[in-house]
């Protein structure tokens, strides 16, 4: 399994919003209080040689703006509790597809879950905590989270 760092997760989540979304992102601190109040988003968890997890969390705003721009209609159309909603799980799915992909490249073979959204589910942790690795975005004055979380390894597989 190849190891990602916050910075390549960062990498493959501009591209994927940039090239479904048409959205311009950049790596930011990530800050924790901010984090906290990022209470939207949606996970998926991939199995193969390894599993684990790929999470996405935002505000309303992001939502707003990341649907908006898939469907290509102002902000202010867009029903972030079910068009937005909707957009994240989309782009949790392709973020999740990329992290695979860079985790075990053509060789290993991982299968997806479906993107479970995450309505209300404001993080408690900050996303330092253990093996996890969080990034965030500003995109376009809005701020995405994405944390990769690898599953521990089971006792019976340690050597």
């Amino acid at each position: 399994m190849n190891e990602l760092t916050a910075q390549r997760l960062a990498e493959l989540t501009a591209e994927a919003l940039e090239r479904t979304a048409f959205l311009i992102s950049d790596p930011v601190e990530t800050d924790p209080a901010v984090y906290c109040k990022a209470c939207e988003g949606a996970t998926i968890r991939y199995r193969g040689p390894d599993t684990g997890c790929v999470t996405l969390n935002a505000g309303e705003g992001f939502l707003r703006t990341l649907a908006s721009n898939l469907l290509g209609v102002e902000p202010e159309e867009v029903e972030p509790l079910t068009q937005g909603v909707d957009a994240i799980r989309e782009l949790t799915n392709i973020v999740g597809g990329s992290v695979v992909a860079e985790l075990g490249g053509r060789d290993c073979a991982y299968s997806l879950g479906l993107p479970e959204p995450l309505i209300g589910a404001c993080p408690t942790v900050t996303p330092e905590v253990g093996v996890k690795r969080t990034c965030c975005l500003d995109c376009e004055g809005q701020l995405l989270f994405v944390t990769w979380t690898p599953d521990k390894a089971p006792a019976s597989l340690a050597a």
